[in-house]
């Protein structure tokens, strides 16, 4: 589930804060990476379970407006959406249920404002309103508006990136990567195991996050040592300390993961930069590496195995 771009971050950002608080030991480092790994988990939970909470408060102004006889916006009495099958199927979902009350998901219930914030954004779109004029819905049709609401409707909504920084501000890095999960799961909803039950593809994926960290800090001075020579001006204090973390972590994998391709290593750390540091970033990272790469290639210090050759 959670890919090992995104627990490069994890480590980034981990080394990151370090750096601002060398008091920290290795197993303070390794417990947030753990925890925060873990978080993104109950985002992607809580997203889905979103459209739960979105179908009861839905359908609660629906039942009001029905008993007080009002029916002048559609949108609040059109039992439509509410029949919808893979939105049923969703709210029906066992896997998810369970999910929820297991890590006890209790986010929208303690912040219900936003739901009905996210509801009130849903029946004023346009998405929306050509669903309810539709005369009629296939599973698979029901499944690509529930698609088409997330991701042009629900995702992009600021309140919900509010309520994320609100409720634990690591989310709002892991957004990108768990809406991408929400979505491809919303377009198989229907089926009683489209909910992902783990949080990492195998336990390798796991110890590699914890063993990058302790590789960058237990052997940090003969990181840097590797990268001195190889930059203009040399002076750790003048390199932006998100690039230098980056470089350190590059050179790790390089270094002592052997089953990591080098074109692979490269290519994550560039598009890290991309993402989080400046906008010259890449283009210093990839300098630097490329240097790296070919002094040790000479040097024939880098040694892969057969898988990190492929």
């Amino acid at each position: 589930m959670i890919t090992r771009r995104h627990l490069r971050t994890k480590v980034m950002q981990a080394l990151y804060a370090q750096q601002f608080d060398p008091s920290e030991n290795l197993k303070v480092g390794e417990s947030w990476i753990l925890k925060s790994s873990k978080d993104f988990y109950l985002l992607y939970i809580t997203l889905l379970d979103l459209f739960r909470e979105l179908h009861d408060c839905g359908y609660a102004l629906y039942e009001k407006n029905i008993k007080k006889h009002l029916y002048v916006d559609e949108h609040e009495t059109n039992p439509k959406f509410f029949s919808n099958k893979a939105l049923l199927a969703l709210c029906e979902n066992n896997v998810l249920a369970a999910q929820v009350k297991k890590h006890k998901l209790n986010y929208w219930k303690n912040h219900e404002e936003y739901v009905r914030l996210i509801w009130d954004e849903i029946v004023g779109s346009k998405i929306y309103q050509k669903y309810l004029k539709a005369e009629t819905n296939s599973l698979e049709e029901d499944q690509n508006f529930l698609v088409k609401l997330f991701t042009k409707v629900i995702a992009p909504f600021d309140r919900l990136g509010e309520f994320m920084e609100e409720v634990n501000i690591s989310w709002v890095d892991d957004a990108p990567l768990a809406n991408t999960i929400v979505r491809d799961n919303l377009k198989c909803i229907a089926n009683p195991d489209a909910i992902i039950t783990i949080l990492y593809k195998d336990k390798e994926d796991r110890e590699f996050s914890l063993e990058l960290f302790r590789k960058v800090v237990l052997n940090k001075q003969e990181l840097i040592d590797e990268i001195k020579g190889r930059t203009p001006n040399w002076d750790p204090n003048r390199i932006a300390q998100l690039d230098f973390t980056l470089l350190l972590m590059a050179l790790a994998e390089l270094l002592y993961f052997p089953s990591i391709p080098v074109n692979v290593t490269i290519n994550e750390y560039l598009e890290i930069a991309k993402e989080y540091a400046t906008p010259k970033s890449s283009m210093f990272v990839n300098g630097v590496l490329d240097n790296v790469v070919k002094d040790m290639t000479k040097q024939k210090r880098i040694r892969k195995n057969v898988r990190g050759m492929q």
